[in-house]
Protein backbone atom coordinates (compact mmCIF):
# COMPACT_ATOMS: atom_id res chain seq x y z
CA UNK A 1 0.00 0.00 0.00
CA UNK A 2 2.55 2.62 0.64
CA UNK A 3 4.47 1.83 -1.75
CA UNK A 4 1.20 2.11 -4.35
CA UNK A 5 0.95 5.64 -2.43
CA UNK A 6 4.24 6.52 -3.41
CA UNK A 7 4.24 5.78 -6.53
CA UNK A 8 1.18 7.64 -7.13
CA UNK A 9 2.46 10.72 -5.59
CA UNK A 10 5.42 10.17 -7.37
CA UNK A 11 3.41 10.32 -10.63
CA UNK A 12 1.19 13.27 -9.74
CA UNK A 13 4.45 15.41 -9.11
CA UNK A 14 6.24 14.31 -12.43
CA UNK A 15 2.57 14.74 -13.71
CA UNK A 16 2.28 18.60 -12.41
CA UNK A 17 5.95 19.54 -13.58
CA UNK A 18 5.85 18.48 -16.91
CA UNK A 19 2.65 20.61 -17.06
CA UNK A 20 4.38 23.49 -15.62
CA UNK A 21 7.33 22.92 -18.03
CA UNK A 22 4.62 22.74 -20.85
CA UNK A 23 3.18 25.89 -19.95
CA UNK A 24 5.74 28.26 -19.61
CA UNK A 25 7.50 26.36 -23.07
CA UNK A 26 4.33 27.32 -24.66
CA UNK A 27 4.36 30.80 -23.65
CA UNK A 28 7.87 31.26 -24.57
CA UNK A 29 7.48 29.82 -27.79
CA UNK A 30 4.21 32.67 -28.10
CA UNK A 31 7.07 35.16 -27.16
CA UNK A 32 9.75 33.78 -29.27
CA UNK A 33 7.37 34.00 -32.25
CA UNK A 34 6.47 37.34 -32.06
CA UNK A 35 2.67 37.40 -33.44
CA UNK A 36 -0.43 39.99 -33.28
CA UNK A 37 -3.15 38.36 -32.80
CA UNK A 38 -6.38 40.08 -34.33
CA UNK A 39 -9.63 38.77 -34.39
CA UNK A 40 -12.20 39.57 -37.09
CA UNK A 41 -15.81 38.23 -37.00
CA UNK A 42 -17.82 39.67 -40.20
CA UNK A 43 -20.36 38.45 -42.17
CA UNK A 44 -19.88 35.75 -45.02
CA UNK A 45 -23.55 34.75 -44.51
CA UNK A 46 -26.80 36.68 -44.42
CA UNK A 47 -28.19 39.38 -45.73
CA UNK A 48 -25.28 41.79 -45.65
CA UNK A 49 -22.65 38.56 -46.51
CA UNK A 50 -21.71 41.10 -50.02
CA UNK A 51 -20.26 43.51 -47.91
CA UNK A 52 -18.77 41.52 -45.30
CA UNK A 53 -17.01 39.21 -48.03
CA UNK A 54 -15.18 42.55 -49.28
CA UNK A 55 -14.16 43.39 -45.94
CA UNK A 56 -12.56 40.24 -45.18
CA UNK A 57 -10.95 40.39 -48.30
CA UNK A 58 -9.16 43.94 -48.08
CA UNK A 59 -7.98 42.86 -44.76
CA UNK A 60 -6.77 39.65 -46.27
CA UNK A 61 -4.79 41.59 -48.81
CA UNK A 62 -2.70 44.04 -45.58
CA UNK A 63 -2.14 40.55 -43.72
CA UNK A 64 -0.60 38.73 -46.45
CA UNK A 65 1.28 42.22 -47.57
CA UNK A 66 2.73 42.89 -44.13
CA UNK A 67 3.76 39.29 -43.42
CA UNK A 68 5.78 39.52 -47.10
CA UNK A 69 7.03 43.18 -45.58
CA UNK A 70 8.62 41.19 -42.69
CA UNK A 71 5.83 42.02 -40.51
CA UNK A 72 5.07 45.30 -37.59
CA UNK A 73 8.03 46.65 -36.18
CA UNK A 74 6.88 46.86 -32.44
CA UNK A 75 9.90 48.47 -30.49
CA UNK A 76 12.37 47.82 -32.78
CA UNK A 77 11.41 44.09 -32.45
CA UNK A 78 9.10 42.36 -35.95
CA UNK A 79 5.82 40.81 -35.20
CA UNK A 80 4.02 38.89 -37.46
CA UNK A 81 0.48 39.21 -38.07
CA UNK A 82 -2.24 36.57 -37.23
CA UNK A 83 -6.14 37.72 -38.33
CA UNK A 84 -8.52 35.34 -37.19
CA UNK A 85 -11.39 35.52 -38.68
CA UNK A 86 -15.39 34.31 -37.92
CA UNK A 87 -18.63 34.49 -39.40
CA UNK A 88 -21.37 36.66 -37.66
CA UNK A 89 -23.96 35.19 -40.30
CA UNK A 90 -25.14 39.38 -40.40
CA UNK A 91 -26.45 38.85 -36.51
CA UNK A 92 -25.36 41.57 -34.01
CA UNK A 93 -26.09 38.75 -31.66
CA UNK A 94 -23.81 36.23 -33.16
CA UNK A 95 -21.36 39.16 -34.11
CA UNK A 96 -20.88 39.53 -30.22
CA UNK A 97 -20.56 36.06 -28.93
CA UNK A 98 -18.13 35.68 -31.80
CA UNK A 99 -16.28 38.81 -30.28
CA UNK A 100 -16.25 37.71 -27.13
CA UNK A 101 -15.01 33.95 -28.22
CA UNK A 102 -11.64 36.13 -29.60
CA UNK A 103 -11.14 38.51 -26.53
CA UNK A 104 -11.29 35.25 -24.21
CA UNK A 105 -10.56 32.54 -25.79
CA UNK A 106 -8.36 33.45 -28.78
CA UNK A 107 -6.62 35.79 -27.23
CA UNK A 108 -6.39 38.62 -29.39
CA UNK A 109 -4.76 41.75 -29.19
CA UNK A 110 -6.68 44.26 -31.32
CA UNK A 111 -10.17 43.63 -33.38
CA UNK A 112 -11.22 44.43 -36.82
CA UNK A 113 -14.92 45.39 -36.57
CA UNK A 114 -17.45 43.87 -38.94
CA UNK A 115 -19.53 45.27 -41.79
CA UNK A 116 -22.83 47.47 -40.55
CA UNK A 117 -23.67 49.75 -37.63
CA UNK A 118 -26.14 47.58 -36.49
CA UNK A 119 -23.48 44.46 -35.95
CA UNK A 120 -21.01 46.76 -34.90
CA UNK A 121 -22.51 48.73 -32.23
CA UNK A 122 -22.93 45.51 -30.84
CA UNK A 123 -19.66 44.06 -30.98
CA UNK A 124 -18.31 47.60 -29.66
CA UNK A 125 -19.72 47.20 -26.21
CA UNK A 126 -17.90 43.84 -25.76
CA UNK A 127 -14.97 45.65 -26.97
CA UNK A 128 -14.90 48.22 -24.78
CA UNK A 129 -15.85 45.82 -21.55
CA UNK A 130 -12.69 44.21 -22.26
CA UNK A 131 -10.90 47.19 -22.71
CA UNK A 132 -9.87 45.83 -26.41
CA UNK A 133 -9.26 47.98 -29.19
CA UNK A 134 -11.37 48.01 -32.44
CA UNK A 135 -10.80 49.46 -35.81
CA UNK A 136 -14.27 49.69 -37.50
CA UNK A 137 -13.85 49.71 -40.97
CA UNK A 138 -17.98 49.47 -42.30
CA UNK A 139 -19.29 51.43 -39.02
CA UNK A 140 -19.90 54.88 -39.48
CA UNK A 141 -23.58 55.15 -37.99
CA UNK A 142 -23.35 58.35 -35.14
CA UNK A 143 -25.16 56.29 -32.61
CA UNK A 144 -21.91 54.21 -32.96
CA UNK A 145 -19.94 56.52 -31.23
CA UNK A 146 -21.88 58.92 -28.99
CA UNK A 147 -21.55 55.99 -25.71
CA UNK A 148 -18.27 57.80 -24.55
CA UNK A 149 -15.97 54.93 -25.40
CA UNK A 150 -12.54 55.09 -25.70
CA UNK A 151 -11.90 51.75 -27.45
CA UNK A 152 -13.40 52.33 -31.01
CA UNK A 153 -12.07 53.62 -34.04
CA UNK A 154 -13.76 54.35 -37.38
CA UNK A 155 -12.55 54.10 -40.63
CA UNK A 156 -15.57 55.72 -42.43
CA UNK A 157 -16.38 59.23 -41.79
CA UNK A 158 -19.35 59.71 -40.18
CA UNK A 159 -22.61 57.91 -42.09
CA UNK A 160 -24.72 61.44 -42.54
CA UNK A 161 -22.05 62.64 -44.93
CA UNK A 162 -22.25 59.83 -47.52
CA UNK A 163 -25.37 60.96 -49.80
CA UNK A 164 -24.83 64.73 -49.21
CA UNK A 165 -22.42 64.77 -52.17
CA UNK A 166 -25.25 64.15 -54.51
CA UNK A 167 -27.31 66.72 -53.11
CA UNK A 168 -24.53 69.48 -53.87
CA UNK A 169 -23.77 68.11 -56.83
CA UNK A 170 -27.60 68.30 -58.75
CA UNK A 171 -27.38 71.94 -56.57
CA UNK A 172 -24.12 73.30 -58.26
CA UNK A 173 -24.65 71.66 -61.73
CA UNK A 174 -26.69 73.52 -64.49
CA UNK A 175 -29.62 70.78 -64.84
CA UNK A 176 -32.46 71.20 -66.66
CA UNK A 177 -35.07 70.94 -65.65
CA UNK A 178 -33.52 71.96 -62.24
CA UNK A 179 -34.85 69.49 -59.64
CA UNK A 180 -36.73 70.82 -56.75
CA UNK A 181 -38.25 67.88 -54.39
CA UNK A 182 -36.79 65.27 -52.87
CA UNK A 183 -38.11 61.46 -51.32
CA UNK A 184 -35.96 59.50 -49.18
CA UNK A 185 -36.80 56.22 -48.18
CA UNK A 186 -34.85 54.49 -45.60
CA UNK A 187 -33.99 50.70 -44.32
CA UNK A 188 -34.38 51.00 -40.49
CA UNK A 189 -31.00 50.18 -39.79
CA UNK A 190 -28.38 51.93 -37.48
CA UNK A 191 -26.41 53.17 -40.40
CA UNK A 192 -29.01 53.50 -43.42
CA UNK A 193 -30.82 56.02 -40.99
CA UNK A 194 -27.72 57.96 -40.01
CA UNK A 195 -27.47 58.23 -44.17
CA UNK A 196 -30.72 59.38 -44.82
CA UNK A 197 -30.39 62.17 -41.76
CA UNK A 198 -27.63 63.37 -43.55
CA UNK A 199 -29.31 63.83 -46.90
CA UNK A 200 -32.45 65.29 -45.52
CA UNK A 201 -30.94 67.80 -43.71
CA UNK A 202 -28.53 68.71 -46.50
CA UNK A 203 -31.48 69.16 -48.79
CA UNK A 204 -33.33 71.36 -46.51
CA UNK A 205 -30.00 73.10 -45.99
CA UNK A 206 -30.04 73.66 -50.31
CA UNK A 207 -33.57 74.71 -50.32
CA UNK A 208 -35.05 71.24 -52.04
CA UNK A 209 -38.00 70.39 -50.64
CA UNK A 210 -38.29 67.14 -49.12
CA UNK A 211 -41.63 65.68 -50.35
CA UNK A 212 -41.32 62.59 -48.23
CA UNK A 213 -39.41 60.57 -45.87
CA UNK A 214 -39.94 56.92 -44.71
CA UNK A 215 -38.71 54.04 -43.40
CA UNK A 216 -39.35 50.53 -44.44
CA UNK A 217 -37.97 47.14 -42.58
CA UNK A 218 -34.41 46.34 -42.59
CA UNK A 219 -35.29 42.67 -43.94
CA UNK A 220 -37.86 44.20 -46.21
CA UNK A 221 -38.06 42.34 -49.83
CA UNK A 222 -40.87 44.20 -51.44
CA UNK A 223 -41.42 48.17 -51.13
CA UNK A 224 -44.05 47.85 -53.98
CA UNK A 225 -46.33 49.76 -51.88
CA UNK A 226 -43.41 52.23 -50.38
CA UNK A 227 -42.94 53.29 -53.92
CA UNK A 228 -46.30 53.47 -55.19
CA UNK A 229 -46.34 56.40 -52.21
CA UNK A 230 -43.44 58.02 -53.66
CA UNK A 231 -44.89 57.59 -57.59
CA UNK A 232 -47.99 59.75 -55.98
CA UNK A 233 -45.90 62.30 -54.66
CA UNK A 234 -43.95 62.77 -57.83
CA UNK A 235 -40.13 63.64 -56.71
CA UNK A 236 -38.12 65.03 -58.92
CA UNK A 237 -35.07 63.09 -56.67
CA UNK A 238 -35.17 59.51 -55.20
CA UNK A 239 -32.77 58.79 -52.53
CA UNK A 240 -32.32 55.42 -51.30
CA UNK A 241 -30.64 54.61 -47.54
CA UNK A 242 -29.97 51.28 -47.47
CA UNK A 243 -27.43 47.81 -48.29
CA UNK A 244 -26.81 46.21 -51.67
CA UNK A 245 -29.70 44.25 -51.60
CA UNK A 246 -31.96 47.47 -51.00
CA UNK A 247 -30.72 48.97 -54.06
CA UNK A 248 -31.10 46.04 -55.78
CA UNK A 249 -34.83 46.01 -54.40
CA UNK A 250 -35.74 49.59 -54.98
CA UNK A 251 -34.26 49.38 -58.64
CA UNK A 252 -36.21 45.97 -59.98
CA UNK A 253 -39.62 47.64 -57.78
CA UNK A 254 -39.64 51.14 -59.10
CA UNK A 255 -39.76 49.58 -62.93
CA UNK A 256 -42.64 47.00 -61.49
CA UNK A 257 -44.58 50.10 -59.96
CA UNK A 258 -43.76 52.64 -63.25
CA UNK A 259 -42.07 55.39 -60.84
CA UNK A 260 -39.90 57.99 -62.67
CA UNK A 261 -37.36 60.27 -61.60
CA UNK A 262 -35.04 62.56 -62.75
CA UNK A 263 -32.67 60.98 -60.86
CA UNK A 264 -31.88 58.07 -58.57
CA UNK A 265 -29.32 57.52 -56.04
CA UNK A 266 -28.21 55.04 -53.21
CA UNK A 267 -26.13 55.47 -50.18
CA UNK A 268 -24.40 51.56 -50.54
CA UNK A 269 -24.36 48.86 -53.40
CA UNK A 270 -24.42 50.59 -56.93
CA UNK A 271 -20.16 50.32 -57.29
CA UNK A 272 -20.54 46.52 -56.04
CA UNK A 273 -20.22 43.93 -59.53
CA UNK A 274 -23.10 42.87 -59.12
CA UNK A 275 -25.04 45.91 -59.04
CA UNK A 276 -24.76 45.49 -63.13
CA UNK A 277 -24.68 42.12 -63.56
CA UNK A 278 -27.81 41.66 -61.89
CA UNK A 279 -29.59 44.91 -63.21
CA UNK A 280 -28.07 45.11 -66.98
CA UNK A 281 -29.32 47.96 -68.23
CA UNK A 282 -31.63 48.77 -65.47
CA UNK A 283 -28.61 50.14 -63.62
CA UNK A 284 -27.59 53.09 -65.99
CA UNK A 285 -28.24 56.07 -64.74
CA UNK A 286 -28.20 55.38 -60.89
CA UNK A 287 -25.59 57.41 -58.61
CA UNK A 288 -24.14 56.90 -55.57
CA UNK A 289 -21.35 58.70 -53.23
CA UNK A 290 -18.09 56.93 -52.83
CA UNK A 291 -15.90 56.72 -50.09
CA UNK A 292 -13.25 55.57 -52.33
CA UNK A 293 -12.46 54.88 -55.60
CA UNK A 294 -10.06 52.14 -57.18
CA UNK A 295 -8.99 55.35 -60.01
CA UNK A 296 -7.83 57.66 -56.99
CA UNK A 297 -3.75 58.11 -57.04
CA UNK A 298 -3.01 58.66 -53.52
CA UNK A 299 0.03 57.70 -51.99
CA UNK A 300 1.22 56.88 -48.23
CA UNK A 301 3.70 54.44 -46.11
CA UNK A 302 1.89 51.48 -46.91
CA UNK A 303 1.36 49.80 -50.42
CA UNK A 304 3.28 53.00 -52.28
CA UNK A 305 0.63 53.98 -54.34
CA UNK A 306 -3.31 53.22 -54.71
CA UNK A 307 -2.54 51.78 -58.24
CA UNK A 308 -0.12 49.37 -56.17
CA UNK A 309 -2.41 48.27 -54.07
CA UNK A 310 -5.23 47.62 -56.92
CA UNK A 311 -2.53 45.55 -58.62
CA UNK A 312 -1.92 43.25 -55.45
CA UNK A 313 -5.96 43.36 -54.62
CA UNK A 314 -6.27 41.93 -58.29
CA UNK A 315 -3.56 39.60 -58.04
CA UNK A 316 -4.86 38.14 -54.78
CA UNK A 317 -8.70 38.15 -55.78
CA UNK A 318 -9.47 38.28 -59.56
CA UNK A 319 -11.15 41.57 -58.93
CA UNK A 320 -10.90 44.93 -58.46
CA UNK A 321 -11.35 46.34 -55.22
CA UNK A 322 -14.46 48.81 -53.58
CA UNK A 323 -14.91 50.98 -50.90
CA UNK A 324 -15.94 48.24 -48.37
CA UNK A 325 -12.35 46.06 -49.77
CA UNK A 326 -10.26 48.88 -49.18
CA UNK A 327 -11.71 50.34 -45.31
CA UNK A 328 -10.67 46.69 -44.39
CA UNK A 329 -7.07 47.02 -45.77
CA UNK A 330 -7.20 50.40 -44.72
CA UNK A 331 -8.03 49.28 -40.93
CA UNK A 332 -5.00 47.07 -41.12
CA UNK A 333 -2.70 49.61 -42.13
CA UNK A 334 -4.04 52.57 -39.68
CA UNK A 335 -3.25 49.86 -36.55
CA UNK A 336 -0.19 49.00 -38.09
CA UNK A 337 0.90 52.72 -38.44
CA UNK A 338 -0.49 53.21 -34.80
CA UNK A 339 1.13 50.47 -33.41
CA UNK A 340 4.23 51.30 -34.50
CA UNK A 341 4.53 55.17 -33.57
CA UNK A 342 3.50 53.84 -30.17
CA UNK A 343 6.44 50.79 -30.25
CA UNK A 344 4.58 48.58 -28.27
CA UNK A 345 1.17 46.63 -28.24
CA UNK A 346 0.17 48.84 -24.74
CA UNK A 347 -3.74 49.21 -25.51
CA UNK A 348 -3.11 52.47 -24.15
CA UNK A 349 -0.42 53.31 -25.81
CA UNK A 350 -1.72 52.55 -29.56
CA UNK A 351 -4.92 54.46 -28.56
CA UNK A 352 -2.82 57.66 -27.77
CA UNK A 353 -0.86 56.94 -30.93
CA UNK A 354 -4.74 56.49 -33.20
CA UNK A 355 -5.93 59.90 -31.25
CA UNK A 356 -3.03 61.93 -32.59
CA UNK A 357 -2.70 60.49 -36.22
CA UNK A 358 -3.10 62.55 -39.51
CA UNK A 359 -2.46 60.41 -42.17
CA UNK A 360 -3.09 59.93 -46.16
CA UNK A 361 -2.92 56.66 -47.11
CA UNK A 362 -2.47 55.09 -50.57
CA UNK A 363 -5.73 52.79 -49.50
CA UNK A 364 -7.76 55.51 -48.52
CA UNK A 365 -7.62 59.87 -48.74
CA UNK A 366 -7.41 60.80 -45.13
CA UNK A 367 -7.65 59.30 -41.67
CA UNK A 368 -7.48 61.76 -38.55
CA UNK A 369 -10.07 60.81 -35.24
CA UNK A 370 -11.61 63.08 -33.13
CA UNK A 371 -12.19 62.21 -29.48
CA UNK A 372 -14.92 60.07 -30.00
CA UNK A 373 -13.36 57.75 -32.66
CA UNK A 374 -14.73 59.28 -36.15
CA UNK A 375 -12.84 59.92 -39.08
CA UNK A 376 -13.54 63.42 -39.79
CA UNK A 377 -10.40 64.07 -42.69
CA UNK A 378 -12.76 63.32 -45.45
CA UNK A 379 -13.81 64.29 -49.37
CA UNK A 380 -15.76 61.47 -51.18
CA UNK A 381 -16.87 61.90 -55.17
CA UNK A 382 -20.20 60.64 -56.55
CA UNK A 383 -20.67 57.58 -59.56
CA UNK A 384 -23.00 57.08 -62.07
CA UNK A 385 -23.57 54.25 -64.12
CA UNK A 386 -23.24 54.62 -67.84
CA UNK A 387 -23.65 52.27 -70.28
CA UNK A 388 -23.00 50.01 -67.77
CA UNK A 389 -20.07 51.04 -66.60
CA UNK A 390 -19.29 53.26 -63.65
CA UNK A 391 -18.09 56.68 -63.88
CA UNK A 392 -17.30 59.79 -61.62
CA UNK A 393 -19.42 62.51 -62.28
CA UNK A 394 -19.13 65.07 -59.20
CA UNK A 395 -16.30 66.41 -58.92
CA UNK A 396 -17.28 66.76 -62.79
CA UNK A 397 -14.86 64.47 -64.52
CA UNK A 398 -17.68 62.63 -66.85
CA UNK A 399 -20.76 64.35 -67.70
CA UNK A 400 -23.31 63.49 -65.52
CA UNK A 401 -26.95 61.54 -67.73
CA UNK A 402 -29.79 63.40 -66.83
CA UNK A 403 -32.95 63.45 -66.38
CA UNK A 404 -33.41 59.48 -65.86
CA UNK A 405 -35.38 58.62 -69.29
CA UNK A 406 -39.05 56.69 -68.13
CA UNK A 407 -38.89 53.22 -67.92
CA UNK A 408 -41.37 52.84 -70.75
CA UNK A 409 -38.32 54.69 -73.20
CA UNK A 410 -35.70 52.34 -72.08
Amino acid sequence: MKSFLKFTFFVLITFTLLTTAFSEGTKEKAAEEKVIRIGCAVSLTGRVAPEGKMVKQGVEVWEKYVNEQGGINVGGENYSVKVIFYDDKSDSGTGAKLTEKLITEDKVHFLFGPFSSGITFATTAIGEKYGVITIAPEANATQVYERGYKYVFSILPPAPTLMQPILDMVSELDLFPKPKTVAIIVANDLFPISCAEGARDRAEELGLDVVLYEKYPAEATDVTSLLTMVKERNPDILLNAGYTKDALMVVRQARQVGLNVKLMGHSVGVMLPEFIESLGADANYNVEGEWWLPTLEDTGPVFGTTQDYVEMFKEMHGKEPDYHASSGTAAGVVLQLAIEEAGTLDTNKVREALLAMDVELAVWPGIKFNEKGQNVKWEHPVIQVQDQEFKVVWPSLNPLQYPMPAWSER
